[in-house]
């Protein structure tokens, strides 16, 4: 077709102005439900009298009727209107004001009735162990000025239908307040609060308090209320998110630029080790906008959206080391990235605006590792061998983890591995983050994070799309020795570990492992004394919960792993109580253990005697717990 001229303003255009009012669909936000993974997002109609729409992903159908319109006057702006917990979707309804809840098709108000729209809700967290109890922003309008709205914190009571009071001062028509947020356990609350003068940009303040639960009144209330980041005309702190029971993440403008920060029982600061000229977050002018999302169940990474050349960028964040990586790919061409939610690890979804299509809810999985894992492989290898008689078999595979932790698996000649590739078995060594001889910064991401970092890496190294297309996932043994033993013990104990979920390793050896912590602090020597508290992340007075959860003895009940314990007598580096512990707890849990004491025996085996028996335990328990089995059906 000829183009025409004529002359600027008056061109005749296709785009009309009944296209964009009548057929106007806008994503406002997306949501996940973090107990059963579903996905939910909120549509604003034009044609609809701009009704907010909640839509199930999975089903494609709203949640709740056709009169719902799923929109909050908070702050006037909005946004935080509705969350899902455990196949409970709720929502405020624009219509009459209330709180309400959907589950299995059944809707029900959950506030009382407010005939004059008195009273608003908004930015809703669960309570994780009293699900039926949900922490809310109230604005109440009785007296309906801007100089006389007040804003408060209160517990909604979904079963009873009932609003308590959880945080309200005298200052309420003044102050403001947003993201309410439960830890992981429920033990304590987070939440932003800002004043006048201040906008929540400006000088927005994040507040931690520890949560007590009445059993009598079925009612929370708090202690111990805490500044932790923020300061009023000054700073602006905004966005908190739980990265676990004693970790949490926030934005902080600190720096002149809003990063990412942490807050924990030892110090508020930085993630990133050093500043990023980017914003990490928009101006919070809705509730609710996320721009990051923990991408591992263990907090120990998270991606983030930031603002450069006016667009959105996305990394990925090791939180353990403040390194961060760049997602560069051509199907990320969004310029505008909002509500960024985690689904499951190393997937999360956001709603993404682009500059040449309709806005679109994004469901992204990151394939590849973010962060550099160092591991070797070895294959079955014996000239007598040409494979397996069995059609289609993967072999069995070994995963050696080093000691130290400060440690490195290096690939000189190891008879102990050849051992087994020429049987038939593959072997992986995986240096895990701590390594050594990789930079100060490889080494440095275990700390705080050791029995997180070291674990995740192992089940990374083995779910990788390199080495799970060579063995047989299900077949894998864990083995390792000292700390090696510890990082064995961690991922088919600990509450962190997604190994221990299911019986994600088939066999495991243990030998000479840590499994108390605190014992292994009171009888460690002179060397190692400060080591294992850079490691943890503090001292055992300052984080004792973390001594705990790292301390594989108080989780044996997990152990679904058939484990081989082996021990010296005489080691004084890791003592046999080590042992003896574990083994006592997976005795009286009934689970599957073996174990062996060798008299003479310290910090590593050095009589001949030993190392062959030990090395024959070690094969026969992996021919008994996932080779002959196996072979058998």
């Amino acid at each position: 077709m000829a183009q025409k001229y004529a002359p600027y303003g008056l061109w005749e255009s296709p785009i009309t102005a009944d296209a964009i009012a009548q057929d106007s669909v806008a994503l406002t936000t997306i949501f996940v439900d973090p107990v059963t993974k579903d996905i939910y997002y909120i549509e604003l109609r034009a044609s609809e009298d701009g009704r907010c729409v909640l839509m199930n992903n999975k089903t494609q159908k709203e949640v709740f009727g056709k009169d719902f319109n799923a929109r909050t006057r908070v702050h006037e702006y909005g946004g935080g209107a509705a969350i899902a917990y455990n196949g409970t979707v709720y929502s405020s309804n624009f219509t009459d004001f209330r709180l309400y809840a959907a589950e299995d098709g059944n809707i029900k108000p959950i506030t009382p009735e407010d005939p004059n729209k008195l009273y608003r809700y908004a930015d809703f967290c669960v309570h994780p162990v009293h699900t039926d109890l949900l922490v809310a922003i109230l604005e109440d309008h009785t007296n309906d000025t801007p100089r006389t709205v007040r804003n408060s914190l209160c517990v909604v009571n979904s079963s009873a239908a009932t609003i308590t009071s959880l945080v309200s001062t005298e200052d309420a028509e003044i102050e403001f307040y947003a993201a309410p947020t439960f830890s992981p356990s429920g033990d304590k609350l987070a939440w932003q609060f800002w004043k006048h003068p201040d906008m929540p940009w400006e000088g927005g303040q994040i507040y931690v308090a520890d949560v007590h639960y009445n059993s009598n009144t079925h009612t929370l209330s708090l202690s111990n209320t805490k500044l932790v980041a923020g300061e009023a005309n000054n700073l602006s702190a905004c966005y908190p998110l739980w990265a676990s029971n004693d970790k949490l993440l926030f934005t902080s403008d600190e720096s002149n630029f809003a990063n990412l920060w942490e807050y924990t029982q030892a110090c508020t600061k930085p993630v990133l080790s050093s500043v990023v000229q980017q914003d990490f977050c928009m101006p919070s002018w809705t509730l609710d906008d996320y721009s990051f999302a923990l991408l591992d169940e263990n907090g120990t990474k998270a991606v983030c959206v930031a603002w450069r050349a006016g667009r959105s960028v996305l990394y990925v964040v090791d939180i353990a080391t403040g390194s961060y990586v760049e997602i560069k790919d051509e199907s990320f061409d969004f310029v505008v990235v909002n509500n960024v939610c985690r689904l499951s690890d190393y997937t999360f979804v956001f709603t993404g605006l682009q500059s040449n299509a309709p806005g679109a809810a994004i469901l992204c999985t990151l394939t590849g590792p973010s962060f550099t894992v160092y591991a070797v492989y070895y294959a079955p290898n014996n000239p007598a061998y040409a494979g397996s008689s069995i059609p289609g078999e993967k072999p069995p595979c070994v995963l050696g983890v080093h000691g130290g932790p400060t440690g490195l698996e290096t690939q000189q000649l190891n008879w102990v591995k050849q051992y087994f590739t020429s049987r038939g078995y593959a072997w992986l060594d995986v240096n895990y983050s701590g390594s050594s001889c990789y930079g100060r910064a490889y080494v440095e991401r275990l700390q705080g994070n050791w029995g997180i970092a070291d674990v995740s890496d192992c089940i990374g190294a083995i779910q990788s799309p390199q080495v799970s297309s060579l063995i047989d996932t299900k077949r894998t043994a864990i083995r390792g020795g000292s700390a090696g033993g510890f990082t064995t013990l961690a991922a088919i104990s600990l509450d962190s570990s997604a190994a221990s979920k299911v019986k994600f390793f088939a066999s495991a050896t243990d030998s000479c492992g840590i499994s108390n912590m605190e014992l292994f602090a009171e009888d460690t020597h002179k060397f190692e004394l400060m080591y294992i508290i850079k490691l943890l992340g503090g001292t055992k007075e300052e984080i004792p919960k973390v001594w705990h959860d790292r301390s594989p003895v108080y989780f044996s009940a997990n152990i679904k792993t058939p484990l081989l314990v082996l021990q010296g007598n005489d080691d004084a580096v890791v003592p046999p109580a080590q042992s003896w512990t574990i083994i006592d707890g997976i005795i009286k849990s009934k689970g599957h253990v073996e174990a062996h004491f060798f008299d003479g025996e310290q910090h590593g085996w050095r009589t001949s005697g030993t190392l062959k028996k030990l090395i024959e335990f070690e094969r026969e328990w992996y021919e008994k717990s996932m080779v002959r089995p196996a072979v058998a059906t």
